[in-house]
């Protein structure tokens, strides 16, 4: 599959990430606060003491050429392990710290109430973001990365969330 960017015009090869600039209690600050805290691309500590790192959550995709739809969505961290993280960042084998337990911090249109959903975080090595693995539940954020989403329900969140035409 592939797309033309409304942003850029330039066309694309398979789905695009569909990334969140920062998690939604940093967007919800008011101008003061923000300047209190620190925020980057990978991760966020806000003055009154939330911490969140940016990963990537892979939704299987069931019936088409694209195996996968990722989500750059934040989760919360503890200090404790927010901490750990930052310090081991540019370590090359950073996966050594294991899971880590937070809390999805974007709502994803396609999946209401998300915010909130028990998350783990799995860093990875190499720099890459890590990898967040949704907690079962009976919510449908859970089920689509649990289950999987077709295909058409795929291009239906690309399409609404960067508002690409698709060329078949």
């Amino acid at each position: 599959m592939s797309y033309i960017c409304s942003v850029c015009g330039d066309e694309h090869e398979g789905f695009p990430a569909l990334a969140f600039k920062r998690p939604d209690y940093w967007l919800g600050l008011s101008p003061f606060k923000t300047i209190l805290g620190k925020a980057d691309n990978d991760s966020c500590r806000t003055s009154d003491g939330h911490f969140f790192v940016r990963g990537v959550l892979e939704i299987p995709v069931l019936n088409g050429p694209e195996p996968k739809l990722d989500f750059g969505l934040w989760s919360t961290l503890s200090k404790a392990n927010f901490r750990r993280y930052r310090k081991t960042f540019h370590d090359a084998d950073q996966s050594k710290l294991g899971s880590m337990f937070g809390w999805v911090s974007n709502e994803i249109n396609a999946f209401p109430g998300s915010t909130n959903q028990k998350c783990y975080v799995y860093p990875r090595d190499g720099r890459l973001r890590p990898l967040l693995e949704i907690e079962p539940s009976d919510h449908p954020l859970s089920l689509a990365y649990q289950n999987g989403i077709t295909f058409e329900l795929a291009q239906s969140i690309v399409h609404e969330a960067l508002n690409v035409e698709a060329i078949h």
